[in-house]
């Protein structure tokens, strides 16, 4: 089983984290250090790479990329609801 992908970044001042895991297909979004919510993730997060299982290093950064750019849409929704 692969481990699961996690990111963060600094947005507006604040810690966001998300957690990528294949197997339930879900971000997990973290908020400071604490749980904030669970969302899907969009259907070709990443595409035939998920399944072929590359380990080069070329893979993972665009993994990463990949969650990562969720986050900031995630983000910057969130934000405009509030």
């Amino acid at each position: 089983m692969k481990t699961p992908i996690r990111v963060g970044a600094h947005i507006e001042g604040v810690h966001w984290v998300a957690e990528y895991t294949a197997a339930t297909h879900a971000i997990r979004v973290f908020r400071e250090g604490r749980e904030f919510e669970t969302i899907a993730a969009p259907r070709a997060l990443l595409g035939e790479e998920d399944e072929a299982g590359s380990a080069s290093d070329e893979a993972s950064r665009a993994e990463d990329a990949a969650v990562l750019a969720v986050l900031r849409q995630y983000v910057a929704e969130h934000d405009a609801a509030e």
